[in-house]
């Protein structure tokens, strides 16, 4: 009898153990299903996370280098823009092109020499004049007023006869004002000049006409 209690005892303690360790199992099963869901459901959210990162990643790189590209484009324009306002200012000064402005302009009728006209070239320069022409052709660093074996005046090679007209560009009261101080270049040249008509009007808009090249260059050639 204590044999089959005890038997009965350990069979219903063995049952309760067993179950224990079922309910046990499914219930770590269980939460390890939940965890594998929680971390799925996180991983799922962290992909698509990065993914909206990158994209606006992207898109901002995209951006910036469109705006690199709209810089570069621009600072290149405003290079090119520098160059070639540099590149029409040297034409200028070189007499490559016409200009026009407001100015002077003055006749000298009567006899002169090639030293007078030297003479009125530099007066008018030290005045500011910035584009000067004689007898209708450009005055420029190179251009060379020389005398011709019957008497003539040449400029850069073409003849030069009296009334000699010239025209300067820059400020009409400065240069006028230098032309036509008492004792200045015209005033010398009025009183030791006998039957020579000097006149210097102001203009609001005088054209200096391009310079014609004498000859081309046989020996120079541009530095590098």
């Amino acid at each position: 009898m204590n044999t089959r209690a005890s038997l009965i005892s350990i069979t219903l303690v063995a049952f309760l153990l067993g179950f224990l360790v079922m309910a046990q199992l499914t219930t770590q099963q269980r939460m390890d299903l939940k965890r594998a869901a929680a971390f799925g459901a996180d991983g799922a959210l962290l992909i698509s996370d990065l993914v909206e990162g990158n994209t606006r990643l992207r898109q901002e790189v995209a951006e910036l280098d469109a705006q690199m590209a709209s810089y570069r484009s621009a600072t290149n324009q405003a290079r090119l823009q520098t160059m070639l306002d540099e590149l029409e200012r040297l034409k200028m000064l070189d007499g490559a092109v016409a200009v026009v402005g407001p100015g002077v302009q003055g006749t000298l009728d009567g006899p002169v020499t090639v030293l007078d006209l030297h003479d009125l070239i530099n007066e008018l320069r030290n005045a500011g004049a910035e584009a000067i022409a004689l007898n209708g052709r450009r005055i420029v660093a190179s251009s060379v007023i020389a005398p011709m074996a019957d008497g003539s005046i040449a400029v850069d090679g073409a003849v030069a006869r009296p009334p000699h007209i010239f025209v300067a560009i820059g400020d009409p009261a400065t240069l006028e004002a230098a032309l036509l101080r008492p004792g200045g270049l015209l005033a010398v040249f009025s009183n030791s000049r006998e039957g020579l008509r000097v006149s210097v009007q102001r203009r609001d808009r005088i054209v200096a006409p391009a310079h014609a090249p004498v000859g081309e260059f046989q020996y120079a050639v541009p530095a590098k």
